[in-house]
């Protein structure tokens, strides 16, 4: 029990840390806005009582006394109060949702900064829809939070203060009982607020699995198209929308009562001071003017309550979306610069593997005592079936992950000790995965080295086998690729990734199935002028014809996570092992 309390009081005592760094680094900061905004609620507050302070002559000197000169003077008094209590009101509406705006466009800067120096596996565990989510919902409930609650404590709770005022001075003994009632009509709001904190929670996570569903289903439309999966994604969408709307449905339900028990208790404090003023009236001890404005100021302040007593659900649902950002802002990237980390200018592209241990998931090692040279200047290949640790070397070389054991050498100095932003500058990678940009081919291309001049990058696209193809487009260089390099076929977006990494020009290249996309003639003439490109480079090529690596300095051939053989071409053909098997067979694709 004490173990369950002492738990509870942690997470009670993180939500109040979470609020107060939302309060002194988003809100505070935005000191100005916040002070001005509060200036004119308090107008607000001083006038709507102003205004109803004024129904006393109204009602005492013009509708019992007759008094035709005081109604001009009213009227004309309550047209003033009236026109600067709403311009009050306006300045002080667009004030706080211009603070509200700002605060949010910080979260989300701030957001972004903190996951996009998150390690692959953060990706790997986050969904892109889940992460969306927290970008458009999270934010934007927080902002409506931020507005709600710091309108509602200052305008609102300022009106009631003057109102509650007003009330004790036209009547004292009035103003008592009617304020023994009010302590319980919060009691239903913090319960129903207790109840939709959950909901709410529970609803977010079904969102972000919406988004995520969304996202597979449009990233992967040919898939969904080519194996008739409409139906089938329909029914998984249809799922999570119907669980979504039964949450929705139980936070209205849950929300919506307040306002009925409110009702409900307005009127009954309505009809108690009705009652008990008009005996007051009767006996002579308060006067139909005083007895009016008790009567409004009750009405008037019907509204400042039923706002605050709603603020405790939208607290509540705005504690939950803070929560839920600041626990992913908080999480720690493992792949960071040590405190003396170096940064590396020139290197020679020496790479070296010294026993070196991998898994992406306890106990399932992906690579087993790898041990790997690359000398200066050399070309060096990998091979290997489906799930040998070919790609995971190169993961591990351009430390989107950490070796578990052994080391991973660049010129004698071990990577981890080499700045990280310095270590990927001096590597150019072509992956696989062909990832391109909803932009333009030029845009694309300069990836690899923003700066180059407009002749240096169509260099690097005449090396890639690139131009010809770009230039018999419509607008050239200036296609729009579309989501995911749509407009291209396969082997075109290959030649993109590969005139990106060869205008970047770094000492070590990494090329993971470079060419797999290419038809012959296409790669026959990249190969020509890679034999050019990497005479004073360090590469690494993991291969997809095996026809593409035969006069590679070295072929190291995995298996299994282990390296079963080495040496060139002609030496491995000879042992006539696994190497020479795969040969044989490389009309098969090996990936």
């Amino acid at each position: 029990m004490n173990f369950i309390l002492k738990i509870k009081n942690t997470i009670r005592s993180k939500k109040i840390e979470q609020v107060q760094h939302l309060w002194i680094n988003y809100i505070v900061s935005q000191w100005k806005l916040l002070l001005l905004s509060s200036i004119f609620m308090l107008m607000f507050g001083i006038l709507n009582a102003c205004a109803i302070s004024l129904l006393k002559p109204v009602f005492d000197e013009v509708f019992i006394d007759k008094n035709k000169s005081v109604l001009i003077i009213m009227a004309i008094k309550l047209v003033i109060v009236f026109a600067t209590k709403s311009l009050a009101q306006y300045i002080q509406a667009v004030t706080m949702i211009k603070l509200g705006i700002n605060c949010i466009k910080k979260l989300q800067l701030d957001l972004y900064r903190k996951i996009i120096i998150q390690d692959l596996d953060f990706f790997h565990k986050h969904s892109s829809g889940n992460l969306l989510v927290h970008f458009e919902r999270d934010l934007t409930t927080i902002k409506e939070a931020i507005i709600i609650t710091c309108t509602t404590l200052v305008r609102d709770t300022c009106s009631i203060v003057f109102l509650i005022i007003l009330m004790f001075l036209k009547s004292f003994d009035m103003a008592i009982i009617m304020f023994i009632f009010f302590p319980l009509g919060f009691y239903p709001i913090l319960y129903f607020g207790k109840k939709i904190k959950k909901i709410f929670h529970k609803q977010q996570g079904l969102i972000g699995n919406l988004y995520t569903t969304l996202t597979q289903s449009f990233c992967n439309i040919k898939i969904v198209k080519a194996y008739n999966m409409e139906n089938i994604e329909f029914s998984k969408l249809k799922l999570h929308t119907d669980k979504i709307s039964k949450t929705a449905l139980k936070i209205a339900k849950n929300s919506n009562i307040l306002s009925p028990l409110m009702e409900f208790f307005g009127g009954v404090v309505a009809s108690a001071t009705l009652t008990y003023g008009g005996y007051r009236i009767i006996h002579g001890l308060l006067t139909p003017g005083e007895f009016m404005i008790f009567l409004v100021s009750i009405i008037a302040i019907y509204q400042p309550m039923k706002s605050l007593a709603n603020l405790s659900t939208n607290i509540q649902i705005g504690i939950v979306a803070l929560g839920r950002i600041f626990n992913l802002m908080d999480i720690k990237p493992q792949i960071v610069n040590k405190l003396y980390a170096k940064k590396i200018i020139f290197i020679n592209g020496v790479i070296k593997f010294n026993k070196v241990k991998f898994s992406y998931v306890p106990n399932r090692t992906v690579l087993h005592n790898i041990n790997l040279v690359v000398k200066e200047g050399e070309k060096v290949a990998i091979v290997g079936r489906a799930g040998s640790g070919k790609s995971t070397c190169m993961n591990l070389l351009l430390r989107f992950y950490d070796v578990q054991d052994g080391s991973i050498e660049i010129d004698g100095e071990d990577i981890r000790n080499i700045q990280i932003q310095s270590l990927r500058d001096n590597i150019s990678f072509v992956s696989q995965d062909i990832m391109l940009f909803d932009n333009t081919i030029r845009d694309n291309i300069l990836i690899g080295r923003p700066n180059a001049s407009n002749k240096e990058m169509i260099a690097a696209a005449k090396n890639a086998a690139a131009h010809d193809f770009i230039t018999s487009q419509e607008t050239g260089y200036s296609t729009i690729i579309g989501q995911h390099g749509v407009v291209l076929s396969g082997g075109q977006k290959q030649m993109i990734a590969l005139a990106r990494a060869i205008l970047k020009n770094a000492p070590i290249l990494l090329l993971d199935e470079a060419t797999s996309s290419l038809d012959f003639q296409s790669e026959k003439k990249i190969q020509q002028c890679f034999d050019n490109l990497i005479k004073d480079k360090t590469a690494i090529v993991i291969a997809h014809r095996l026809s593409t690596i035969m006069n590679a300095d070295r072929i190291y051939v995995f298996k299994n996570g282990y390296i079963v053989e080495v040496g060139t071409h002609e030496k491995l053909m000879n042992l006539n092992g696994h190497y020479a098997n795969l040969y044989k067979y490389s009309n098969f694709f090996i990936t």
